[in-house]
């Protein structure tokens, strides 16, 4: 079987949880006798075509260098389309496919590679193809409940700050010409998923797809759950390593030493934006015996800042990690907070936590209800301080519920291993043959 992988970004460029995805699931399929092939976008310093872990990778698509930028993303949204489908074509001139397969935005090419007569499959990780604004946030403060017309999008842009990773700025927000070329960017992506089988990610995802009338196959994200199974004599070895050269408050390379043993340690990892939910944590820590570390960049970074000094919290922002070392980072915490005020598409951070026997609370918002199984965390109302402080409480004063729990997450995160993933991936490859 030979299987075309189409992805916007790819490691070492990671924007997310899907080039993670990606490259677990096409390493799996290359242990498993599969020939694959992954198109992705070339940025300096890496090479055009090479082989990687068995994966032949052309990095020769267009894109966006900063998504955060207006100018970018109106460049991207206009060559990426046409990219793809001009060097599809060369790749499909040397090699015949068993099957082309998208992942996130790269779908928007799928009706002009229709024509090839390959079978289509698309993996729906995110929300650009299902809300005009990336979110499903209704006027920016809560879970839209319906699919998007125009005047809805408008009406809802008017109360919003931000349209997918981009700040909605006056000349967004009030501009028809802006407001009109985002939605049809929207409609573009959401008219290509008639023309793929589809894959979500989560129930949750399933869910909004059948609202559109479509319908899609359950497979969630794949997860190296070795990876994060860390022994107590590397853990232990991590921090001998790390006991000098984390003073700086700056994680680039090297993880974390506990400040004060006999302290829990909470672990929030993510950015530092409103709809991840890193100032619900921050304002739950006020009156708790308890450090916190938080990962990531973000609009939100200075006035956290500003409040764990008014307030005098025993917490630290630290800058984002590579993936690589994130697994480091998870050994040195008691307890993980995915405190998301969106409705996530997903959540490997739950994932992750629960592979590496971490307890995690969570909110009860989009699939990270669907992760965190029973036992093997606490799920909270989103943006609820008082429940989350309450949750924090009451795991720092139980290590044994801590331990049960962490136990019931290795045991559950099993289930997302990248060769079960791989599995259910290939199945439906075949069956749609």
């Amino acid at each position: 079987m030979k299987v075309l992988f189409i992805s916007e970004y790819f490691p070492p460029k990671i924007m997310g949880g899907g080039e993670i995805n990606v490259n677990l699931l096409a390493k799996a399929l290359v242990k498993n006798k599969v020939e694959v092939s992954l198109l992705t976008s070339y940025h300096p310093g890496l090479n055009r075509v090479e082989i990687v872990d068995g994966i032949k990778v052309y990095r020769t698509l267009k894109t966006a260098a900063d998504p955060h930028s207006v100018i970018n993303n109106l460049k991207r949204s206009i060559d990426l389309p046409k990219s793809i489908v001009k060097e599809v074509n060369k790749i499909v001139k040397k090699h015949e496919f068993d099957a082309i397969h998208f992942i996130g935005a790269s779908i928007i090419a799928a009706p002009k590679l229709k024509k090839l007569n390959v079978p289509l499959f698309a993996t729906i990780e995110s929300f650009p193809a299902l809300c005009p604004k990336g979110d499903r946030f209704y006027h920016g403060k809560k879970e839209c409940s319906y699919n998007c017309s125009f005047f809805k999008y408008i009406f809802c842009q008017m109360n919003s700050t931000e349209i997918g990773k981009v700040r909605n700025k006056f000349y967004l927000k009030y501009n028809l010409v802006s407001l009109a070329y985002v939605y049809c960017y929207y409609r573009q992506l959401n008219r290509s998923l008639h023309y793929c089988n589809l894959i979500a990610i989560s129930e949750y995802v399933k869910k909004i797809l059948f609202r559109q009338s479509l319908d899609s196959k359950v497979i969630p994200n794949a997860l190296d759950t070795k990876k994060y199974s860390l022994t107590k004599r590397q853990k232990n070895n991590n921090a001998d390593d790390n006991d000098d050269k984390n003073k700086n408050n700056n994680a680039n390379t090297k993880t974390r030493v506990k400040n004060n043993p006999n302290k829990i340690n909470l672990l929030y990892l993510g950015s530092l934006t409103k709809f991840k939910g890193p100032q619900i944590l921050l304002k739950a820590l006020i009156g708790l015996n308890c450090h916190a570390d938080f990962y990531g960049e973000g609009p939100l970074k200075e006035e956290m800042l500003i409040k764990i000094k008014k307030h005098n919290l025993d917490a630290q922002i630290h800058n984002p990690v590579p993936y690589s070392k994130i697994p480091e980072i998870y050994a040195n915490a008691d307890i993980v907070v995915f405190p998301s005020a969106w409705p996530e598409p997903f959540g490997r951070i739950a994932i992750e936590s629960m592979a590496a026997g971490k307890p995690v609370i969570g909110s009860d918002i989009g699939a990270i209800k669907e992760l965190i199984t029973k036992g093997a965390g606490i799920l909270i109302g989103s943006g609820n301080v008082n429940e989350l402080r309450t949750a924090i409480k009451k795991l720092i004063q139980n290590p044994k519920l801590r331990e049960k729990m962490g136990k019931i997450g290795i045991k559950a995160a099993q289930g997302y291993d990248e060769e079960n993933t791989m599995r259910k991936i290939k199945t439906f490859y075949f069956s749609k043959q």
